[in-house]
């Protein structure tokens, strides 16, 4: 318990008035002219013992009654003292933090935590003479509202009392830093606060830091979470499976957060350009699931969307909508690059040309066979040449140069899939440099090199297959009857990489070696077929066209589109080859949308956009007149829809480390905390009721 007046108490010294009333007024003795004091002796005694009783009891009572007034008057506080005051003292540097993150926005009992945030930091933003403060106001990037601290405490309150919540997660450390450097900025000898007031989300919290504060911070921690945690049901995640094409078929799958403590029925309204689908599901409490449904995207190009809970009753509105953007693609087309001849021959690339056109049918008025394939030699390699295909397909085609592979390497990294069919010793060669051009972004599970001289590589037949992944996972129980047959010829010997993954062979050979491989590099795939084909019967077998439309599948569905950005955080997203330079381009924001867009530059062979802060959430495009050439969508940060804080000890324990820190939270009662001087003041009243039932009672 501490004291707010402590001056007071000096008062209780005049606890000697009663005792001074009481000496002053004694009763003195009387004479009386008596015949016999006999009896009047007798009644003297007992009269005497009833009055010292009555004496010591007013005396008690009367003292008691100017003790508690003193002590009221002093007004005792239930609790320690805090560690940071709400008024600053006169050699103070303060600085308040108030969460801005979206969390702060969830209603509870009718009002939002920001609301109780912002009384509850205007407290600590009074004048004082002397003092200096700041108020930081921190989401996913914090904002102090001046660059230094400052005596201006009304500017303060005024940008407090306009603050809102955004749509983004909180970055406590970037906060806490900023923070840092503030407090260490104060004058020599001046107390250091620092008052921070959030919801204290897990999410947010769980890897915070105040190593970087000066070590004599004093910190005060005031929670503005209520009581028990808010029902909160969210859009997670929206994706497609796979590669999105014009007219055909594609899975949607969109993610639901259930952050309540009961299982939700949820409803799901999907629309993506013209098409609307509703998705319907039971989501268990305190888990994520996945919704499924299967759209038609009638139009090509980039496509707007949003997925969009329906009659849900919970603590965020923000999280129920999610917007996402879908690249809907045409039929796709393939650049073969290979050294042998277009003319209809028994060859390896013939075969693959002719497999590769049926993969998709095509309707009356569609892509003809050679406009779907474009072959082109080694000698023709280019920027534009590759970038002409949505999978760049190589088969025999010879030694390659070093700028030829790292076009095909930048393209790999950017998101373009690559399919190459090792056949030849010199593919050994080529692999080796495409990995050493993709750095450290390709992670091969295997090195390819030439077989040995005597070693005849022929009548290969596959031991391993990984049968739950494409493509062998389509042929399901069939799959031993459809490969039993299949004998290979040709290719390379492998050896296993250190560090490879053994989940990316696909399937091996009787001799061990790899005979299927794929390895991701940055956004793109690449995909080994160690075989040649002409030496194989894999092209004449019922095998060779679901087998190889399985894996153009796999390498191609990487491009249907991607999750959204996180609102208010940093972007660099590579623009398709197609976009063309960053001459021309502008980027464009949901109507409404004000500030900047970023900035669109060449880099290297493709233009990259790149954004301090992602607006927020809605979907964003690049166009180039009036043709979009690339979207995205910024969305909420899904960890923040899990409204879950963290408990008191690990804020003062795990997370304060050797600072001084103190946790309080702004949702109790605070005036019950500074009542216990009423309290007082009613037992001084009642001593003093007590006083005249004492003198009833003793009838004087």
């Amino acid at each position: 318990m501490t004291l707010l007046h402590p001056w007071a108490l000096f008062a209780g010294l005049a606890v000697g008035l009663p005792l001074l009333i009481h000496w002053l007024t004694r009763p003195k003795p009387v004479r009386l002219p008596l015949s016999t004091i006999r009896f009047v002796r007798e009644a003297i005694q007992q009269r005497r013992a009833r009055y010292r009783l009555r004496d010591f009891l007013l005396l008690f009572l009367r003292a008691a009654a100017v003790l508690l007034l003193a002590a009221a008057f002093a007004r005792p506080l239930i609790g320690a003292k805090p560690l940071v005051p709400a008024e600053a003292s006169t050699d103070a540097a303060r600085v308040v933090l108030v969460d801005q993150s979206l969390g702060m926005g969830a209603v509870s009992h009718g009002a939002t935590a920001f609301d109780r945030a912002r009384p509850a930091a205007a407290k600590y933003l009074g004048y004082s003479p002397g003092a200096r403060a700041n108020l930081i106001l921190a989401a996913a990037r914090p904002r102090p509202v001046v660059e230094h601290l400052t005596a201006n405490f009304s500017a303060l309150r005024d940008e407090l009392a306009t603050a809102r919540p955004l749509p983004q997660r909180l970055d406590a450390n970037a906060a806490i830093n900023l923070a840092g450097e503030m407090l260490a900025s104060g004058a020599p000898g001046q107390s250091r606060e620092l008052v921070i007031i959030s919801n204290f989300q897990r999410s947010n919290w769980a890897t915070a830091d105040f190593s970087p504060l000066p070590k004599d911070t004093r910190i005060l921690l005031e929670s503005v979470a209520p009581a028990e945690v808010p029902p909160n049901v969210a859009v997670l995640k929206v994706t497609p499976r796979g590669r999105v094409e014009q007219g055909r078929d594609v899975r949607m799958d969109v993610e639901i957060g259930n952050y309540s403590p009961a299982a939700r029925d949820v409803q799901v309204d999907l629309s993506a350009g013209r098409v609307t689908a509703r998705l319907q599901g039971v989501c268990p409490p305190g888990v994520k699931t996945t919704l499924s449904t299967t759209i038609v995207a009638p139009e090509a190009g980039w496509q707007a969307g949003e997925a969009r809970l329906v009659g849900v009753e919970d603590a965020l509105a923000a999280d129920d909508v999610r917007p996402f953007v879908l690249d809907v693609r045409p039929s796709p087309t393939y650049v073969l690059v290979t050294r042998q001849p277009s003319t209809p021959q028994p060859s390896s690339s013939h075969f693959l040309e002719r497999a590769l056109a049926p993969l998709r049918p095509v309707g009356e008025g569609a892509q003809l066979h050679g406009e779907r394939v474009k072959r082109i030699g080694p000698d023709a390699i280019d920027r534009d040449a590759l970038a002409a295909g949505d999978l760049i397909v190589l088969d025999h085609p010879g030694k390659l140069s070093s700028q030829s592979l790292g076009l095909v390497a930048a393209l790999l990294r950017r998101g373009r899939p690559v399919l190459y069919v090792a056949a030849e010793p010199v593919d050994a060669s080529n692999l080796k440099l495409l990995a050493q051009a993709c750095g450290s972004d390709l992670k091969m599970p295997v090195e390819f090199t030439p077989p040995p001289a005597a070693e005849a590589r022929r009548d290969l037949f596959l031991i391993e297959e990984r049968v739950n992944e494409s493509p062998f996972k389509a042929f399901g129980e069939s799959l031993p009857a459809a490969i039993g047959p299949l004998r290979f010829g040709g290719g390379l010997a492998s050896h296993p990489l250190p560090g490879g993954l053994a989940e990316d062979i696909l399937a091996s050979y009787a001799d061990h070696s790899a005979s299927l491989v794929t390895a991701s590099c940055a956004a793109g795939t690449l995909a080994v077929l160690n075989a040649d084909l002409e030496r194989s019967n894999l092209v004449g077998s019922p095998v060779f066209v679901p087998l190889l439309e399985e894996l153009v599948d796999r390498l191609l569905g990487r491009r249907g589109g991607e999750d959204a950005a996180a609102s208010g955080e940093s972007l660099a997203a590579y623009l398709p080859a197609e976009a063309g330079a960053a001459s021309g381009l502008k980027a464009f924001g949901p109507e409404g949308a004000t500030g900047s867009l970023g900035a669109l530059s060449d880099d290297a062979n493709f233009v990259l956009w790149r954004w301090n802060a992602a607006g927020p959430p809605g979907v964003y495009s690049v166009r180039r007149n009036a043709a979009t050439v690339f979207a995205l969508a910024s969305a909420v940060p899904a960890q923040v829809s899990n409204l879950a804080p963290l408990a008191p000890d690990v804020l003062k324990g795990r997370l304060a480390g050797d600072r001084s820190v103190s946790v309080q939270s702004a949702s109790e009662d605070t005036e019950r905390r500074d009542n216990l001087w009423a309290w007082v003041l009613v037992a001084c009243a009642g001593c003093l009721l007590m006083e005249v039932v004492a003198l009833r009672g003793f009838r004087t």
